[in-house]
Parts: C-alpha cells; structure tokens; sequence
C-alpha cells in the first residue's frame, strides 16, 4: 500500500514536469512569434509597407520594448533606441490618424519644445502657459502661433517634460499634436495612449538643448489634417 502510494506520488511529480514543459514550450514559441511579429512590423513601417493588425503591433513594440531596443542598436542611432522608437512613433500616428481627424480644429492642441526658439528669443516663462511666445519673427515658431490663434487651435510651448506631462493631463478631452526629440515623443506618447488622448508625433529633425529644427510642413500637415 505504501509503495502504491509512493507510485501514485511519482506519477503525479512526473505529470507535473510534463505540464510544466509544455507549458514552457508554448511560452517560448509564443515569444519567439511575438518577436518575429515585431520584427517583420519593423521591417514592414521601415520600408513603407502597411504593417497588418497595427494596434496589436504596436503593443508589442511597446511590452518587448528592451529587449527589441538591445536587438536593433546596431541598426539604430540614438543609443539603439532610436529605430524601435521611429517605429512606434510611426505605427501610432497610423493609428490614431482617423480619430485625430474627427477633432475639430478648436479641440487641437500643438505642443512644441522650447528648444526651437531662437537664440535670440524675448518670451518669458509663465508657470501656467509654459513660454508664451510674443510673435517676435525671430523663428518660424511666430508663424505658427498667428495660424493657431487665427484657427482657435491652442499652441504650448514647453520648458520640460513636467510641463507637458501636466499639459496633457489637463487636455484629455483634446487631440494633441507634439514636437519633440524621439526619446521624448515616444515617452509622451506613450503617457497619452495611457489616459486615452488622440496624439500625432513629429520627431525634431536636429536635435539638442537650443538651435533645433523640424520638419514645419509636417507639423501643418498633421495639426490641420482633416
């Protein structure tokens, strides 16, 4: 009786290891496909391509994100990063495109750094507007501020990541347009899928603490898409 209990107990170990490893293998070929998965979207948005089932593409970007940012930094600039975050910040426009559209104009809201004034720049601080900009003519920010007061579209201009994150915060009901360097506008991004905002991303073109540049008819091109 004892030893049939003692057989019982070894089948039952025994049945065990074998969910276990079952169990693990499937992980493993799940992975392996999420990873094949990410890699093929990759590739597809890199090319131009139309990357299948985005939303779900996109979340995968996002829960393999490190070990994806170790895979492409040789492919990459921008501490390896660089790449993988192009990718999302491309994949998450494509998403939120067709609702971004459906805002109205006066429901949108531009969000720029403050590293795209001029050097020269006499706005001042305000605690709650961020640098308020006095149309100066000294950088093409000037141009874009006269658009969205003319159009009821309302234009930030950030001094730091705080601020945008307060920002956002207060405009969850808006669709936002931002400027940023890629670390940042991935980041950003990111914060808005989390409390639900329609954002497009535009990533600066030069980038660095003052002198910075960006592509100015993307930015008007997506803020005024309709």
């Amino acid at each position: 009786m004892l030893n049939a209990a003692k057989g019982s107990g070894g089948e039952a170990l025994l049945l065990l290891f074998e969910i276990l490893g079952l169990v693990f293998v499937l992980l493993a070929v799940l992975l392996a496909f999420l990873f094949a998965f990410a890699l093929l979207s990759v590739l597809l948005v890199r090319s131009g391509r139309r990357v299948p089932f985005p939303k779900f593409s996109l979340f995968v970007l996002s829960v393999l994100h490190e070990p994806l940012r170790w895979l492409l930094t040789p492919f990459g600039s921008g501490g390896g990063g660089d790449l993988l975050e192009r990718v999302a910040i491309s994949l998450g426009n494509d998403v939120n495109f067709r609702d971004f559209v459906n805002f109205p104009l006066t429901e949108r809201i531009l969000i720029l750094p403050q590293c795209l004034r001029s050097v020269e720049c006499p706005a001042k601080l305000d605690a709650f507007e961020g640098i308020k900009c006095v149309k100066c003519g000294r950088c093409e920010i000037a141009m874009l501020k006269n658009l969205c007061d003319s159009l009821g579209i309302r234009l930030f201009i950030s001094p730091g990541g705080t601020f945008t994150k307060r920002i956002l915060m207060q405009n969850r009901d808006k669709a936002v347009v931002g400027v940023a360097c890629i670390p940042n506008l991935y980041e950003g991004l990111l914060l808005t899928r989390l409390i639900g905002i329609t954002a497009q991303g535009i990533p600066l073109l030069t980038t660095g603490c003052v002198g910075t540049s960006v592509d100015y008819e993307e930015v008007l091109r997506r803020l005024l898409a309709r």
